[in-house]
Formats: structure tokens, sequence, C-alpha cells
């Protein structure tokens, strides 16, 4: 793997990842931000790696939904350096006829066994999760990895 950043001004920078570009600004409080923080795309880059192992396992399952969503919430240390004190995910499932437990089940699985990005943030602070189905909490558990 590889990745890629070029000043462009301040704190500005746009990044190069295979050819894909984007933005990554950590922008003073009076400037506009021209991309997310660092902080921000981590916390992206965990939701879309542990959301990609939901849906693909949901599939597998033979689970039917109408919508997925996934976020990630992370409050910063007071003291430099400023790293997450903990993160928690929330797993938003909606359909008409969802089986709960293999909503929860692929959540167990890409939170305790396969996302390399989870198992990654873990170790470095606490990570909780919550699965919700149709706005009901169905599950809640801490993201842990025996292997690594």
């Amino acid at each position: 793997m590889r990745a890629q950043v070029k000043r462009i001004d301040g704190h500005h920078f746009r990044f190069n990842v295979r050819g894909m570009e984007g933005d990554i600004d950590v922008t003073a409080p009076d400037q506009t931000p021209q991309g997310p923080t660092p902080k921000e795309m981590l916390l992206a880059a965990l939701c879309c790696c542990t959301g990609t192992d939901v849906i693909d396992l949901m599939a597998k399952f033979q689970v039917q939904y109408e919508s997925f969503e996934l976020e990630a919430k992370a409050p910063l240390t007071d003291k430099h350096p400023k790293v997450f004190s903990r993160i928690d995910l929330s797993y938003q499932v909606k359909g008409s006829a969802i089986d709960a437990t293999q909503v929860a089940e692929a959540a167990k699985r890409s939170t305790h066994q396969y996302s390399g990005t989870a198992a990654m943030l873990s170790k470095a602070c606490p990570i909780f999760y919550s699965v919700w189905v149709n706005g009901e909490k169905v599950a809640e558990d801490q993201v842990q990895f025996v292997s690594i």
C-alpha cells in the first residue's frame, strides 16, 4: 500500500492513492476547511472497512435490507498528542423482514475477526459498537481481536 500527499497551502493537503485524489485539511478555527481532517478520515476508513464486511456477511446470510448506515464518533483527549479516547460505532439497518440476530452476527464477525482497520485502531483505543435494526438496539459489544 502507498499513499502520497502534497501541500497545497496552510494545512491543506491533496492526497493521492492509486491515482485517486482528495483533500485533507487541518484548518485553524478562523479558516474554511478544504477537506476532512486526518482523524476524520480514520473514522471514515473504519466505517468503510467494517461496513464492507457487514454488507458482505449480510449478503451471505441472505439478509434483505433497504438501507445500511454506519456512524463513528470519537472524543479526543485534552492533552497533546490529542488522540481518540474511545470510538463508538453505530450500525443502522432498516428493512421490513430483517433477522436481527444475523445482522448482529455480521457486526460481531467484522469487529472480532475480519476488519483490519478495526483491529489496528483497537490497539490504540477501545472501540465499542451497537447494532440497530429499524430503530431498535439489538446488540452492543466491544471490538476484540484475539488473533493479533
